[in-house]
């Protein structure tokens, strides 16, 4: 039987885990009324046979397959919509012979095909929802055909902070760090009309699903209620990132510093480089896992200090958790970075700025909360860990109990009543409930 309490909801999405997520709870109590988004893998036959084959399904398992969708129900309400363009950028991101610039160029372009494909697709299944939950950048056909008939919510989910600041942060930094200004790109490669784009749908949505004050802050700042802000912290995988065995944590020999994420200026990869370079010991190893945004140039002169690792798969991620002592990422812009959460989840203190982890992080408890911009925080506060395994020990175990908190099903739950206490104030529950 449908959720009586609960709105029937379309939810837009590109590959955000928290719409995914909260797609799958929705489907869960019957609540979903479709779910558009580019390709996911259903374990269809055509699938099936793809993934059988000796060098094109280990290929595949390796980069679309990874989109998988094991749920039935969620299954059964998908509509993927742009999956050409989709997979076609996909592949030439992956394209390491053409040059960086020629390859995020085209990449965009099909992108933004994607996106109006998801985008045109959603209006199909407006009609029949009560509520529209859509990703920036990829809702506002949704939201204007909602708005056009009536008595339907319309929530937008927004990743990270407001464009606005984002680009106010990017050209502040820009001054700051000339060097590392490539690993930045700007706001060019948007097409005409995109930032009104977004407005325009802030300026729709009965509210903002966002992942942390500090984002929600940012909309404030840019003249958005504070009323139609509703902060969801994110979740995090309790399955697959775990803490280590009992004696089983990293090498003792060594102490070993881990970041995760983009390499890029955004997250503040040159301050973590300096940080690391004043505080660096004989026995103290330091991994970046992530893709290299724009230019490996600025990171060369450090060359020496890190290993650098390409992007990895959850578990592959999680193990590298697991034998580290320290994970830093001292962002200067965000939502609620993933990253921090599945490290805490495994057992690590970490090192973080207040700009999106702050309400996940207690300073002092389960790490360090430190200004951004701060190259010396961040070597003073890895030579406290290095010192004290004690306290490292300590703070590994109160951030992993923190995190047991923000399970990907506490995310949906949180969501959900935010749904279903928005819908109650824009529709009323008699008309919900007709034909229920």
């Amino acid at each position: 039987m449908p959720n009586a309490s609960m709105p029937r909801t379309l939810v837009v999405n590109f590959n955000s885990p928290e719409l995914n997520q909260l797609a799958l709870a929705l489907a869960g109590c019957d609540a979903l009324q479709a779910y558009v988004r580019p390709y996911v893998n259903k374990g269809r036959d055509w699938e099936r046979a793809l993934s059988a084959l000796p060098l094109a399904g280990r290929a595949y398992a390796r980069t679309f397959g990874r989109r998988l969708m094991s749920d039935p129900r969620l299954a059964a309400l998908t509509h993927e919509a742009g999956v050409w363009p989709d997979l076609c950028a996909a592949s030439i991101g992956r394209l390491h012979l053409l040059p960086p610039h020629t390859r995020h160029r085209w990449t965009n372009r099909l992108v933004m095909s994607v996106r109006e494909a998801v985008a045109q697709a959603a209006c199909k299944h407006v009609q029949d929802a009560d509520c529209i939950v859509g990703y920036e950048g990829f809702a506002l056909p949704a939201f204007e055909a909602a708005q056009s008939l009536g008595s339907r919510s319309a929530v937008l989910n927004y990743p990270v902070a407001h464009h606005r600041q984002r680009r106010r942060v990017r050209l502040e930094e820009n001054e700051r760090e000339p060097d590392f200004a490539v690993t930045w790109p700007g706001f060019n490669d948007w097409p005409d009309g995109h930032e009104e784009r977004l407005d325009e749908e802030i300026r729709l949505a009965d509210a903002v699903l966002v992942g942390s004050g500090y984002a929600a802050d940012s909309f404030v700042a840019e003249g958005v209620e504070r009323s139609k802000m509703r902060v969801v912290p994110y979740g995090v995988d309790l399955q697959t990132f775990t803490p280590a065995s009992p004696g089983g944590r990293g090498r003792s020999d060594r102490f070993n510093v881990i970041y995760a994420g983009q390499l890029t200026q955004r997250k503040g990869i040159a301050y973590l480089l300096r940080g690391y370079r004043h505080f660096a010991r004989q026995d103290s190893h330091l991994t970046l896992v992530g893709s290299i945004v724009g230019s490996d140039a600025p990171l060369r002169p450090f060359a020496d200090l890190y290993e650098h690792i390409p992007h990895q798969t959850r578990p592959a991620l999680a193990e590298r958790y697991r034998h580290s002592d320290v994970f830093v990422l001292p962002t200067l812009i965000e939502g609620m970075p993933l990253v921090v959460l599945e490290a805490m989840a495994c057992g690590l203190p970490v090192i973080v700025t207040a700009n999106g982890p702050a309400d996940i992080v207690r300073d002092g408890i389960d790490g360090f909360v430190i200004p951004e911009r701060d190259a010396g925080a961040i070597s003073d506060r890895l030579d406290r860990l290095y010192r004290d395994p004690e306290l490292r020990a300590e703070m590994g175990q109160q951030a992993a109990q923190r995190a047991r908190a923000f399970g990907w099903e506490a995310y949906a739950a949180k969501a959900r009543r935010v749904l279903a206490d928005l819908s109650d104030e824009v529709v009323p529950c008699s008309a919900r409930l007709v034909g229920v």
